[in-house]
């Protein structure tokens, strides 16, 4: 077998793994649905998955339709998903519902950087943070008040959209919807940082969550081993998406005269959780333990540990979609056949992300051509 036989199967085995964990079936599972035609058991999928063997082409086109995926594929090369940094990753969430988090994050944001080299619109670090670096030993508030003295944001300035800043440092964000207790994550995909937020959770936590990976990122967390256990790494990012939100002498006037109504002014303007505040605030002395405590109490009993009151306006990672729409109603536009060969990601999936992004529900009268017309959500 030639050096470039061997890369492909290689490949493919890894390809044909992460596509099998992104639905979240078992090798027992898939081997269930292959119909008879071309039934291959479960012990064989594993064999074509650690590279023992290898499938033929029509059981690899039958795989590809069970995983949804193109075929061609499965023999791209591709990078993987390293240095992955959870935010609070529950021990409830299995293994197997991790990898299906990750492999459908890794489909979309592979997808995501095809559709941007082919309307040639590449996601480049801002002017405004170029050659912002942590230095050796900071905390996460040194580097939090650094960022926001490089963003000339004023204490009393709230942050309008943390996703707009990760996206200033060129790291590519998205959401992805899953009733999975995940928050979110950072990670690495070859050589470029990329996170992922869950927008399932509550808006104050979304933006927390989107703090706390910025954090990860800057830290070089999911570059290089920092010689920090990960509750260590943890807190450090806490402490730095928290400060970014709201700096201390904010934090100190939120908690004059201790009043909750003034701790729900606070988080509707600076977009940051009552609960995080008062972590915060006990953590650092402007609050006693009993006073927490009496905090913590109320939360209990009016359900707010769970719901908080109060609004904090949605930090959107929307720059896939915008592109999607740009590809869609754009001058130069492309069938969704076309938008699909490009990602790797099944027509109608992407056709729901640009119906999520404005709330709407995908109409399927709206497209001519057999479906292939991208006339979704257009105002044309």
């Amino acid at each position: 077998m030639s050096v470039l036989s061997r890369q492909i199967a290689r490949t493919l085995a890894v390809k044909l793994k992460e596509a099998r964990l992104a639905t979240g079936l078992s090798t027992r599972a898939v081997a269930a649905m292959l119909s008879s035609k071309y039934a291959v058991s479960h012990t064989t999928l594993a064999n074509y998955e650690s590279g023992k063997s290898s499938p033929p082409l029509d059981v690899i086109a039958v795989l590809a339709s069970v995983y949804e995926r193109p075929l061609n594929w499965f023999i791209e090369p591709g990078n993987s998903l390293t240095g992955i940094h959870y935010r609070n990753l529950p021990s409830k969430v299995r293994v197997q519902d991790r990898h299906r988090f990750e492999g459908a994050a890794k489909k979309l944001l592979e997808g995501y950087t095809r559709l941007e080299r082919r309307l040639r619109v590449p996601l480049g670090r801002h002017l405004d943070v170029k050659g912002f670096e942590v230095k050796s030993g900071e905390s996460g508030r040194q580097v939090a008040e650094r960022l926001r003295a490089k963003l000339n944001l004023r204490d009393d300035q709230p942050i309008q959209s943390v996703v707009e800043i990760l996206e200033m440092f060129a790291i590519r964000t998205i959401e992805l919807r899953s009733e999975l207790r995940i928050d979110g994550l950072a990670a690495c995909l070859g050589d470029e940082h990329v996170v992922v937020l869950n927008p399932e959770t509550s808006n104050d936590r979304c933006r927390l969550n989107a703090g706390h990976e910025l954090g990860h990122v800057l830290f070089g967390d999911c570059q290089s081993i920092s010689g920090l256990s990960e509750k260590e790494m943890e807190q450090r990012v806490f402490e730095f998406g928290s400060f970014l939100l709201l700096p201390r002498p904010q934090l100190e006037l939120a908690f004059q005269g201790r009043s909750i109504l003034r701790l729900l002014k606070f988080k509707e303007q600076f977009g940051i959780a009552m609960s995080a505040m008062i972590y915060r605030a006990e953590k650092e002395g402007i609050l006693d333990k009993n006073a927490a405590k009496w905090l913590w109490i109320q939360f209990a009993k009016r359900g707010w540990r769970t719901k908080e009151p109060g609004y904090v306006w949605r930090d959107r990672a929307i720059r896939f979609e915008l592109l999607l729409d740009s590809a869609a109603h754009g001058e130069n536009r492309l069938t969704w056949r076309e938008i699909e060969a490009v990602t790797s990601v099944p027509s109608e999936e992407l056709k729901q992300r640009l119906a999520d992004a404005i709330g709407a529900e995908v109409d399927d009268a709206d497209d001519t051509e057999g479906g292939d017309a991208p006339r979704i959500l257009s105002m044309r």
